[in-house]
């Protein structure tokens, strides 16, 4: 240590040279075949190991070490290949560094003359970041956000504040809807030519069935209601449907009400959908609907041109854009970005002329936010495209998708682990077309999208039955009377079949239940990815000699009412105890997902690493099938779903 620093310069010195070490070692450990993402206890027990007291007189740098060792022990280890739960993944190293950097500077990039540096390094990425997305105008730029609800929240406070500037100020006070003016005029209220009332009515905000619940909070918090956030329904791909957004829109539009804001997801939670981005757009504009596109996972494709073409076709139209880098680009937590095609919207909008601390500085960034202080998180995505490149970007966005590809592969092969993984299929079966109200939609859409960078399938435990649970659930939604019937669900039934066996994109053959050469056309996002996937991961895929998907049979379908609940309710009890077993022995993270009323629930496995190899992929199937068979006492397998 250098004697000649200043007091917190040493103390500096020797915790980030300690801390360094730590990290290093940490990071190394997460990527050795063997290694641990945690050494998992439940809340009561860590009470019992950690000294969670605050003490009053401090610890000092020698007693600190022991709580940031046992933190690190404890928590999980992102750094690894192996966390495959959420759609975020650990932080590249330039990702740390940048936590560095902004930890030492400590900046407040509210207003440019306290942190002037990082101010421009957000001005600049965030218009570079737009251009990619075909917002090129002279303003064309965004904001760094707190994570992509906040992007969302103020994308819809943004448009609020644009189309109808009045509640600004006086308050939100719409007019009564149409039904709401006979009912007055029946108690003898008048509503006379001429009367002044509001220029809007009941504001409502469009949205996919599968879109994320950010909207619904963004409807608290404005004093909309979530009543008014409408849930569009999907196709069987997962993707909102536009002639059904266009439907809806007219439905409130006869009943009194304002459509003001359409949102568009690119890369829903559960499937990684994409939502038809232009044929959105369109119906926004024609109805005076601001469109906002929340790519916080989806957007990050971007990077790789040949998706951009198909994904998100139609992104210069929006008016706003949500992307998240610290999810498929690996940026540490938080980093989110709202990108707009005019920056100078946000302090039009959102501004109050809080002059104490605002001074008529044009590149105060903080008068167009709806706080005040702010992290500079822009920070991280600036110094990581330095680091990285552009290509360095879509090299490892390449890098995930090809472990996608590879992991269908080994699950596609015949008897591979004995056929105990089942995929969820993805689509309408052409047998069953008749069953699929949305195909017509898909039809004219000529779009297969894909589910990005997650897997979905379940466990089947041993001696049991092939059951085919999308024809199940198709029978079980007939059945029922869905006005009346069908239990509550943001996914409605148009939504509840699609998932992933059948993805024509990880090959370049397809079988009678994908979408057939016909039915794609060469812009399609399907025909794109499948000739994506041949190229550019050709070095690490060995090309399939057999389709993914032969004429396969999908299993048994339960028509018996009482058969159908108790085998979902078997499978989710397995699930869940499969995924409780894995989470506790601390060698894989992954996460289940439900999916509409009808069917159980299931894995879902994220990709996002690109540091993930092929030894991980066949030790995670060896994971689940080892965990599976320890959990085989605990099951009580209904008969009918027995061999």
């Amino acid at each position: 240590m250098t004697t000649d620093l200043c007091q917190d310069a040493q103390e500096l010195d020797l915790l980030i040279t300690r801390m360094k070490d730590l990290l290093v070692q940490y990071m190394d450990e997460s990527r050795q075949p063997q290694g641990r993402l945690i050494d998992y206890k439940e809340p009561h027990e860590l009470e019992q190991i950690m000294d969670f007291s605050l003490p009053d007189f401090g610890v000092g740098p020698e007693g600190i070490f022991p709580t940031i060792t046992q933190t690190l022990k404890h928590s999980v280890n992102t750094f690894s290949p192996r966390f495959m739960d959420k759609l975020y993944a650990g932080s590249s190293p330039i990702g740390v560094l940048s936590e560095l950097l902004l930890a030492g500077l400590n900046g407040n990039s509210h207003v440019y003359h306290v942190s002037p540096v990082f101010t421009m390094m957000e001005i600049h990425v965030t218009r570079a970041l737009a251009r990619l997305y075909g917002l090129n105008g002279e303003r064309a730029g965004g904001l760094s956000c707190p994570g992509g609800s906040a992007s969302n929240q103020l994308a819809m406070v943004t448009a609020r504040n644009s189309l109808y500037p009045e509640i600004k100020k006086q308050g939100y006070f719409p007019r009564p809807s149409i039904q709401q003016q006979q009912d007055m005029e029946q108690r003898g209220y008048s509503f006379a030519a001429g009367i002044n009332m509001s220029t809007y009515g009941r504001l409502i905000a469009f949205t996919s069935s599968a879109g994320h619940y950010s909207l619904e909070k963004s409807a608290v918090m404005m004093g909309l209601g979530t009543e008014n956030i409408v849930s569009v329904p999907c196709d069987s791909y997962g993707s909102m449907i536009p002639s059904e957004l266009e439907r809806l829109i007219q439905e409130h539009i006869a009943l009194g009400h304002t459509p003001f804001f359409v949102n568009a997801t690119a890369g829903t939670t559960v499937l990684g959908a994409f939502d038809p981005i232009r044929p959105c757009g369109e119906i926004a504009k024609k109805y005076n609907c601001w469109l906002h596109v929340d790519g916080s996972w989806g957007g990050a494709v971007v990077f790789v041109p040949e998706l951009t073409k198909t994904l998100l076709d139609g992104t210069e139209l929006a008016q706003s854009i949500t992307v998240n880098p610290h999810k498929m680009l690996q940026t540490s937590l938080q980093c989110s970005l709202l990108l707009v095609p005019d920056s100078s919207i946000f302090p039009r909008a959102n501004a109050l002329k809080a002059n104490y601390l605002f001074h008529g500085q044009s590149h105060d960034l903080g008068d167009g936010t709806l706080g005040c202080g702010r992290r500079s998180d822009a920070v991280k995505l600036f110094l990581g495209w330095k680091y990285y490149g552009r290509l360095g970007y879509q090299a490892r966005i390449e890098k995930s998708l090809s472990n996608v590809a590879r992991f269908g592969e080994l699950l596609a092969q015949d008897n591979f682990r004995d056929n105990r993984i089942q995929m969820l299929r993805l689509g309408c079966d052409r047998e069953n077309l008749i069953h699929c109200p949305e195909v017509e939609e898909e039809g004219k859409r000529d779009k297969a999208l894909p589910s990005l960078l997650q897997v979905c399938f379940w466990y089947r435990p041993r001696n049991s039955r092939l059951i085919d649970w999308r024809g199940t659930e198709r029978v079980w939604r007939d059945s029922q009377e869905l006005s009346a019937q069908e239990p509550p669900s943001r996914i409605p039934s148009t939504a509840a079949t699609p998932l992933m066996v059948s993805q024509p994109y990880l090959t370049g053959n397809t079988d009678t239940n994908s979408a057939t050469p016909s039915s794609i056309s060469p812009n399609s996002s399907t025909s794109s990815l499948m000739s994506y996937v041949s190229s550019s991961t050709a070095s690490s895929i060995a090309p399939s000699t057999t389709p993914l998907t032969k004429s396969i049979d999908h299993g048994v379908i339960l028509s018996d009412p009482q058969e159908r609940q108790q085998a979902k309710d078997w499978m989710e009890k397995v699930t869940k105890l499969v995924h409780g077993r894995i989470r506790t022995r601390g060698g894989f993270m992954i996460d289940y997902a439900p999916l509409g009323p009808y069917l159980p629930v299931f894995f879902r496995v994220v990709l996002n690493p690109p540091t993930i190899q092929e030894i991980d992929l066949t030790m995670l199937v060896d994971e689940i099938l080892e965990c599976g068979d320890l959990i085989e006492s605990q099951l009580d397998t209904p008969s009918f779903c027995r061999v």
